[in-house]
């Protein structure tokens, strides 16, 4: 971890001419911290790179400050905590700040990085293919001519990358979850004591809480919901509750699950040997199907076919490769551009995975 550290900041104070010569500016994003003095800890928040881990980690850190009248009942709260729908969790938070923790900050400052090439296709299967961000994808489908689909818009992951890169080269602004780590959290300006990664986050998460100024009873309570804790859940209640808001896009049901098991399959959730059995089904999905009750069909028919560890890594992999397999030489030269920081502060190969 301390390696880490040296290489950021070796790597900003001996290399000022790349960093000058970046096409793209801090004005052009949102940045947004965690603070906790009491805690002792600062995150820069990345999305699609831990952010709903860190944002429940910095809700647990004050539900162990409050009174209760027992163990069973805090560890009630964390449980219901990490049981958020995604929607609910990223809300207004009172330790949230658009200012980057200053030079005398005695804090443990942390960021969390990720892999550029897995971070866009997340981005891209999480907001783009699936309904959530529906107003890009409209604009997108709108630069290329493309009529809307019986399911919201049939974006490609081509024009999803040409799309990220033609508005950051205008100088426009970038959403946060395709924008690079460098723009987020000024790794060059701000002094990191952690850099962790999504590729080593369960190791990393130890040695972070280690370093936290929280309870032990805290710690403890943390370290043991991470090791088990899936809120897959609460993340199929949230791509449900995107069809119920965009419905009008997507009239039918039915429609939209199929990209949902998809979307599974892409993350390695199911295997991509098995259908979505929509005879499972039929019952729920009636002319006003209750949310919650599809929820828990399709939740609980996910959790019967899950797959293990070494098989979702796998499946997830071959997704990510057969994703770029199809990419222009010169989108994946404007992507390697754009996210040139992000390849060379935090050690990532340039090649586009295979």
């Amino acid at each position: 971890m301390e390696e880490r550290k040296k290489y950021v900041c070796g790597y900003c104070a001996n290399t000022s001419i790349t960093i000058e010569a970046y096409a793209y500016n801090f004005s052009q994003v949102q940045e947004k911290y965690y603070k906790d003095e009491q805690a002792g800890i600062s995150y820069c928040k990345v999305p699609k790179a831990g952010s709903s881990m860190w944002t429940q980690i910095f809700l647990t850190f004050q539900a162990y400050r409050r009174p209760a009248k027992n163990m069973t009942v805090q560890q009630n709260i964390v449980q219901r905590i990490f049981n958020k729908t995604r929607g609910r969790l990223h809300g207004s938070r009172p330790f949230s700040s658009k200012t980057p923790p200053s030079a005398n900050y005695t804090n443990v400052n942390v960021i969390t990085v990720r892999n550029p090439y897995s971070r866009l296709f997340s981005a891209y299967v999480d907001k783009i293919y699936l309904l959530d961000k529906i107003h890009y994808s409209r604009r997108i489908s709108q630069m290329y001519g493309k009529s809307p689909t019986l399911c919201g818009f049939n974006v490609t992951f081509q024009e999803f990358l040409d799309y990220v890169y033609s508005r950051a080269a205008n100088g426009t602004k970038i959403n946060r979850h395709w924008s690079p780590i460098y723009l987020l959290c000024r790794p060059c300006d701000v002094t990191y004591d952690v850099v962790s990664k999504i590729e080593t986050l369960s190791n990393d998460m130890n040695y972070i809480l280690n370093l936290s100024q929280v309870s032990n009873a805290a710690k403890e309570i943390l370290q043991a919901t991470l090791r088990s804790h899936t809120n897959s859940y609460g993340i199929l209640n949230a791509y449900i509750l995107q069809w119920k808001k965009h419905r009008e896009k997507c009239p039918y049901l039915k429609d939209y699950m199929i990209k949902i098991w998809q979307a599974l399959q892409f993350q390695g959730e199911v295997s991509t040997d098995l259908p979505l059995p929509m005879n499972e089904f039929d019952t729920i999905l009636k002319n006003d199907p209750d949310i919650n009750d599809v929820t828990g069909a399709l939740h609980r028919y996910v959790t019967q076919h899950q797959q293990t560890s070494k098989r979702r890594k796998i499946q997830r992999r071959k997704a990510l490769v057969d994703a770029y397999k199809n990419i222009s030489n010169s989108t994946i030269a404007k992507i390697q551009e754009l996210f040139k920081l992000d390849f060379l502060l935090f050690q990532y190969d340039f090649s586009p995975p295979s």
